[in-house]
């Protein structure tokens, strides 16, 4: 696959040392097919766990492999092809760097959930030679939590090479570093219970973090693809990595021979599941570690835990697994994650959503007097505000009192009105097309989504979704503006609270199972419920909550005011479409107000808004 090839490797400092060993348990004929077989220096048949009995790995090993002996293997490989190293730091994504880009830096884990726990497993070790016999070389062990544990998680790891020779690293699973002073206390404490003196042939030192968060693949770039731990192949609760590692790159590799879309290796949800609940705990109850493990071991053979720490045990093993562990313990991080996942579900969601359920459980309990109070602190907070900016976008050098621009709008408006009454109809149809392009391109430009069409399609539907599933108030509406459509049957649109609740979450699901962007789903998912709510409401809601809060967070951004420097500078048109709006009334021939004549009057001043806004959206796309 590489004849033929350029290939460029970028890395800030050569690799030929032995900066890291990489250990690993797997079958030995997968071993061999993986081409590792000359590579690895040891291996051990056995495991072992505090003072247990040393138990049988069955068909695996427990393998050792040196760093340097790896760079030095992938270097003679390469030696026979067309390869440039460069010592060179990668910054950011820059996607002219080939026609396929491996990214294996160091992942960042910014964006977490507030579910989601992030430790680190610090190691400091020797690997020692001791003048007495004192080590098993066909016995590693892999947890000794004999030592104290000083309100962490940690333990000895020995990998023996030889009867007087082996690998001795504390290990800590926390929020704080073990440090070199710490570890050297222990490691000495170790050799001293085993009286035998010792030489110093090699230190090493590391830090792997566990995190349950999923690494963000939001860029574009499809040939740019992340591996190892920056891939998402670090199990969080272990810190193992290389056979995940190995399985991936399998699977990369066989999609590129194929031309056919990328494979990874990804955990099922489940094993990130338990792999966040036991995070939880070592992060909540570090001296819980020690039990854990201790029983992991204690009461299953090593080789069914090793394959349930690979992700390929079945369900009633998991099962067994879990009956061996402490119940209470992770049910208690079971409600911990269910009250931090729920908590995180209404913090992720938009404020159309919080205050839709609000203006659903207020009306259930009687309480929409307290809705319509929100409607109004609403619409003087940044619903008329947001659109008496367009002088401000459109003219910003310009006098407040700019009788040019004055005039425009004003002429804009009036022609608007003048439709109406000469022809409602056309009124109406001018009103509903314009309403729908702007807010679907308010809502789409916030989404950052590219598309027109998609976006007049979706202001569409929002509208379809409000006007439809209020027939009956639409009608009424409608007739105030000498506009009458026909009359459907009582309840024709309406469904039961639970028969919408289930329609609801039916819509959600396949909303993700067909992958439709989270925010037109939760969108739609709110106009459902607010069938609810009388049309007002729902209209408010909307309007408010997300078309006036998208368009207000854009004049932000584009302005670069604060909420309060807007709202000042809207205050006195504010205050004027306010004044006209009473004008309108009394100078109308209904002279009481009706939600007919609102909307006449909200389609007169709203017109030219939407004209500057689109504007204004077009220079900044």
């Amino acid at each position: 696959m590489l004849t033929n090839k350029r290939i460029v490797i970028y890395e800030p400092a050569q690799k030929v040392a032995n900066d890291r060993t990489f250990c690993f348990w797997l079958e030995p004929e997968k071993l061999k097919a993986f081409a590792l077989d000359q590579l690895v220096t040891h291996s051990w048949s056995k495991v072992k766990i505090n003072a247990l009995d040393a138990q049988s790995l069955a068909s695996k090993n427990y393998y050792y492999l040196r760093s340097d002996v790896l760079y030095t293997h992938t270097r003679n490989l390469l030696s026979n092809y067309d390869v440039t190293w460069k010592e060179q730091q990668i910054e950011g994504y820059p996607e002219q760097l080939g026609k396929i880009v491996f990214d294996s830096r160091p992942p960042l884990f910014e964006k977490q959930k507030i579910q989601d726990v992030q430790l680190k497993q610090s190691f400091y070790g020797w690997l020692v030679q001791t003048d007495a016999p004192i080590f098993d070389p066909d016995v590693f062990t892999m947890m000794d939590f004999s030592v104290a544990q000083n309100k962490q998680t940690q333990f000895l790891y020995v990998l023996p090479f030889a009867s007087n020779k082996a690998l001795i690293e504390p290990t800590r699973f926390g929020k704080d570093l073990i440090s070199e002073k710490d570890a050297t206390a222990l490691i000495e404490n170790f050799l001293t219970e085993k009286n035998t003196t010792f030489q110093i042939l090699e230190r090493e030192q590391g830090c792997i973090p566990m995190c349950s968060s999923s690494l963000e693949r939001n860029f574009q770039a499809h040939h740019w693809i992340r591996t190892g731990a920056n891939g998402g192949q670090l199990k969080p609760s272990t810190g193992y990595s290389f056979v995940r590692n190995l399985e991936d790159s399998a699977l990369i590799v066989k999609s590129i021979q194929q031309q056919s879309q990328i494979k990874r290796r990804i955990s099922t949800k489940r094993f990130q599941y338990y792999d966040r609940l036991l995070l939880h705990i070592l992060a909540r109850y570090p001296s819980e570690g020690k039990r854990i493990f201790s029983q992991l071991f204690k009461k299953n053979q090593a080789n069914k835990v090793l394959e349930f720490l690979d992700e390929k045990s079945t369900a009633s093993g998991e099962l067994r697994i879990m009956k061996s562990l402490p119940i209470l313990l992770f049910l208690r991080a079971a409600f911990l994650d269910l009250t931090l996942q729920i908590k995180g579900f209404f913090m992720q969601r938009s404020w159309l959503f919080l205050f839709c359920l609000l203006f659903v459980i207020l009306g259930e309990l009687q309480l929409t007097f307290v809705n319509n109070i929100i409607l109004f602190i609403g619409m003087l907070a940044f619903g008329i505000p947001h659109g008496a900016l367009d002088h401000l976008h459109q003219n910003p050098n310009a006098h407040l009192w700019n009788p040019k621009f004055l005039l425009k709008y004003l002429s804009l408006g009036l022609f608007m009105l003048l439709i109406w009454i000469a022809t409602p109809v056309l009124g109406l149809v001018l009103f509903i097309s314009y309403t729908a392009w702007h807010f679907g391109q308010a809502d789409f430009q916030h989404w950052q989504i590219r598309s027109p069409i998609g976006a007049f399609l979706w202001g569409l539907a929002l509208l379809a979704l409000m006007l439809f599933g209020h027939w009956q108030e639409t009608i009424e509406i409608l007739a105030f503006m000498q506009v009458s459509l026909p009359k459907l049957g009582t309840g024709y649109f309406q469904m039961s609270a639970w028969f919408e609740l289930l329609f609801i979450s039916g819509v959600w699901i396949i909303g993700l199972v067909m992958k439709i962007n989270k925010s037109i789903l939760e969108s739609v998912l709110v106009l459902l419920l607010a069938f609810q709510l009388p049309l007002i409401s729902a209209f408010g809601l909307y309007f408010i909550f997300q078309h006036s809060w998208h368009g207000w967070t854009f004049l932000e951004r584009t302005l670069k005011m604060n909420f309060l420097q807007l709202w000042k500078k809207g205050a006195l048109f504010t205050i004027g479409a306010i004044l006209f709006f009473i004008l309108f009334l009394f100078t109308s021939s209904a002279h009481q107000l009706n939600w007919g004549t609102f909307f006449i009057f909200l389609s007169a001043l709203s017109f030219p808004h939407v004209i500057y806004m689109h504007l204004l959206y077009k220079r900044h796309s």
